[in-house]
């Protein structure tokens, strides 16, 4: 039933990016223009596209309000006609959940609508929590639902109306105000960690598929998110009321226009901006994000939490962008929502249930329910594995050894794409994340005129990989601003790979230089079996990403010589 329920949510999505991008996304000319078409809001009202956007909104509140009406037992009142206005003369609207038992003071829990959602996505959540005595507020953040103003970004406004927001709460409702706690998913999630930061009166935070740097999710090694970027402004554009900034920013990073503004822009909401703050106050906050977020790639996640010296916990689950999560919100028991409730009711409420003697980081497998746990991250027990990449054959795939490169030789590739690829944009993620059906290709197939591949023997012992690995090559192109994406396989016997993780990055002003090239694959668990080997495959193009320009023709040589080793390093344990 969950499996169902998550395919009602996002597999329409599916279908509404391959129709708004095609399966090639901005590999031509034609592409880029359709994509900046929709970027200036030309299509953001015309085809089935939005139809289809709706109708998954629409399927998700029926099952929302079919949970809400289990948890709703007459314990607590709900007021549903809320609204304050902010600073700015901007309404807010949201709900509000109150205990019947007790006169309180109560503990609260304040609930930030994610992206293209609304007020009622945490009805359920907020339910259950009432019923254990907590004020509950959710509001619709400007620009979404029914309040007013245009979509914010987590940024100033946003900010601002959370305060006030805080004001309208203890003005209003039985709130014990030294225990006021903040959540969210996604955009929420962003918000939440944002306000943990700059709003004294929130005491703790549980952010659920969030970012710690905006800069990294839209932009990380200067590339920029095609698919998922596509399908947050579009969203924006058929649910809520757009700020044209956030348009125009997307389409500048697509065409490589003005990038430092932008990423300026991003800084001043993300996260990570203002952990210096949140340090100093000692504030707890507790991170769950998925291994296969292609929104907010594990990657962007590890370091702010990294940078956090307050009470901390993190979660990295299988699943991509909030599918680890939902669940909760539709009223069914999970992993994640489990421990927000044992966390609220920790921090907020002096209940001894042992969520801070659980480990401080957990890691679920690849395609397993298996995690691994740790307590403090990086790992102070990790070691790291390095391999050495050999040239590649006149027949035959280069080689993944341990033992150092003694071979000099120069591998060079045309841009293209070949059957290495991240799979069918949202369909391929969802079909791994969600059901652990994983994207495969057989190695062995991959176009070597397209792309480097490189294979190692058969396995000896377990490769036990537990966070991040690295590329490191050295190339020169033809071109000044090449792109390469790189893929980690699981490889069988037949030939066939798993794909378990990968990494993209765009390099600028490059032309005839002899550069390294240094790629972090996503962080994920998971082992290599014996008997099966690594396979690794770099070519210039995936639909999940931009390139810098429209395709054009050019070469990318990989040089390897015994002074200057190509390597792959793996975070293991």
């Amino acid at each position: 039933m969950k499996k169902q329920k998550i395919y009602r949510l996002l597999l329409p999505l599916g279908v509404f990016l391959l129709m708004a991008c095609g399966q090639n996304g901005n590999q031509n000319s034609s592409g880029n223009a359709a994509v900046l078409a929709v970027l200036d809001g030309v299509n953001s009202g015309t085809s089935v596209s939005p139809e289809v956007l709706k109708q998954s909104n629409v399927a998700l509140s029926k099952d929302i309000q079919s949970a809400f009406a289990k948890e709703n037992d007459g314990s607590f009142s709900f007021n549903d006609n809320i609204s304050f206005v902010s600073n700015d003369g901007v309404k807010i609207t949201g709900n509000l959940f109150i205990p019947k038992s007790g006169t309180g003071p109560f503990p609260a829990v304040i609930f930030v609508n994610s992206w293209a959602l609304n007020e009622y996505e945490y009805i359920v959540p907020a339910a259950k929590l009432a019923k254990k005595g907590y004020v509950v507020f959710s509001y619709n953040t400007r620009g979404f639902g029914t309040s007013g103003g245009l979509i914010n970004v987590a940024g100033p406004k946003d900010m601002s109306d959370l305060s006030k927001g805080i004001d309208f709460l203890l003005s209003n409702a039985p709130v014990d105000p030294t225990n006021i706690g903040i959540a969210g998913i996604s955009y929420g999630a962003g918000i939440s960690l944002l306000g943990l930061s700059k709003e004294p009166r929130i005491k703790t935070a549980v952010a659920m598929s969030g970012w710690g740097s905006l800069p990294d999710s839209l932009y990380g090694n200067q590339t920029p998110r095609l698919v998922w970027g596509l399908l947050l402004v579009t969203a924006g554009y058929i649910t809520g009321r757009m700020d044209p900034i956030i348009a125009e920013n997307f389409g500048k990073l697509l065409d490589t226009r003005d990038v430092a503004t932008v990423l300026t822009w991003a800084s001043e909401r993300s996260p990570n901006s203002a952990v210096a703050a949140l340090n100093a106050a000692g504030k707890p906050v507790y991170i769950s994000n998925n291994s296969q977020d292609n929104l907010f790639q594990p990657n962007q996640i590890l370091p702010y939490f990294e940078q956090l010296t307050v009470p901390k916990k993190l979660d990295l689950n299988n699943g991509i962008h909030a599918t680890a999560e939902i669940g909760g919100v539709l009223g069914i028991e999970n992993y994640v929502w489990t421990n927000t409730y044992d966390w609220f009711d920790y921090w907020l409420k002096g209940i001894q249930n042992g969520i801070m003697s659980k480990p401080k980081v957990s890691i679920q497998k690849r395609f397993s329910d298996t995690r691994v746990t740790y307590s403090a991250w990086p790992n102070p027990n990790k070691v790291e594995r390095t391999f050495h990449l050999r040239p590649m054959g006149l027949l035959s795939p280069g080689k993944i050894t341990t033992k150092a490169n003694t071979t000099n030789g120069t591998d060079t590739i045309l841009s293209g794409g070949t059957n290495a690829t991240t799979g069918v944009p949202l369909l391929s993620e969802i079909l791994d994340g969600a059901v652990s059906v994983p994207v495969t290709t057989n190695v062995n197939l991959i176009d070597r005129t397209n792309a480097m591949v490189y294979l190692s023997d058969k396995l000896t012992s377990p490769l036990k990989v537990r966070g991040r690995t690295f590329y490191k090559g050295r190339i020169n192109s033809s071109d000044s601003s090449p792109h390469v994406v790189v893929y980690l396989y699981e490889v069988d016997v037949w030939g066939t790979g798993k794909l378990i993780s990968h990494g993209t990055a765009t390099l600028f002003g490059v032309k005839g230089k002899d550069t390294d090239l240094n790629v972090d694959l996503q962080a994920v668990a998971h082992d290599f079996p014996v008997g099966s080997r690594i396979g690794l495959a770099i070519d210039n193009l995936d639909p999940m990403y931009a390139v810098p320009k429209p395709i054009s023709l050019y070469t990318t040589s990989f040089k390897h010589s015994t002074s200057t080793a190509s390597t792959l390093r793996f975070e293991s344990e």
